[in-house]
């Protein structure tokens, strides 16, 4: 019994001691924004040669390492956050029920760094985009697989986990009605496109500690895929880019919070 009990309160520990850590941080006109606390270490980024939807500008695979950890979005930002915190909602899908908690879209790298710019001015810590290899990095949540639930070849089980073309209707969904990945975010697969803070570029072949794209470039990255797109679009290895002034139905943001 004695053995029993004590192995019953290890896993309890270690179970406990797994689950990742939130922090729900205030923005606007009582609205909050949560966010998880991601582990510091070391991925493999990008895709390998033989992996199925594979883009080429998605490789060389290389060993990255997020030197600290750092706090990410949940969920990406709401049309409701955005609202209380800009005034407005360039939103295009405003006309159901839940539209308060449907991803913000139609608003451009510009749009989003002038958001950041109101939040950075609240005094409760510092907000940014995620890097490019910060985004990919929560989105593999520690696998290596094609998708974090595994690889899926034929996409069996992506409609569980992710908005994409042709599951979802044509419009957005609120944020977090799919499961979390192994490390509590939602939404990473599918929903709308998330910008990241790097120019967009071509990878190197060698190790990179902390990396942070291109000095300057044409077209911001985003990731993540989103409603509107192929199944192939929304792995975590995809990569695409726009133009820091586009605005686009399914691109929208994710947010990093640096406490002060």
């Amino acid at each position: 019994m004695r053995a029993s009990l004590l192995a019953a309160v290890m896993m309890l520990t270690l179970t406990v001691q797994a689950a990742p850590r939130e922090r729900a941080v205030p923005l606007a006109d009582g609205t909050t924004c949560v966010f998880v606390e991601i582990p510091a270490g070391t991925f493999r980024m990008g895709s390998p040669a033989d992996e199925a939807g594979r883009a080429a500008d998605e490789g060389p695979v290389h060993e990255v390492t997020i030197s600290r950890p750092y706090w990410l979005g949940k969920f990406e930002v709401t049309q409701a956050q955005w609202t209380a915190v800009m005034g407005s909602n360039p939103a295009t899908f405003q006309d159901f029920e839940t539209s308060a908690s449907h991803p913000v879209e139609g608003v451009s790298w510009h749009d989003a760094q002038q958001f950041i710019e109101r939040l950075n001015a609240r005094g409760v810590g510092r907000f940014r985009l995620p890097t490019e290899a910060e985004w990919e990095y929560a989105a593999r949540a520690g696998t290596g697989t094609r998708f974090p639930w595994g690889e899926d070849p034929q996409y069996q089980e992506l409609a569980r986990h992710a908005w994409f073309y042709s599951r979802a209707e044509g419009r957005s969904h609120p944020v977090g009605l799919k499961p979390a990945n192994p490390w509590g975010l939602h939404d990473l697969q599918g929903g709308v496109w998330e910008w990241c803070a790097d120019w967009f570029g071509p990878y190197g072949p060698t190790a990179a500690v902390d990396p942070r794209g291109p000095q300057a470039g044409e077209a911001r990255v985003i990731r993540g895929g989103s409603w509107f797109n192929e199944p192939e679009a929304v792995r975590p290895a995809n990569r695409l880019r726009h133009p820091p002034d586009s605005r686009q139905t399914n691109l929208g943001l994710r947010l990093v919070w640096e406490p002060r």
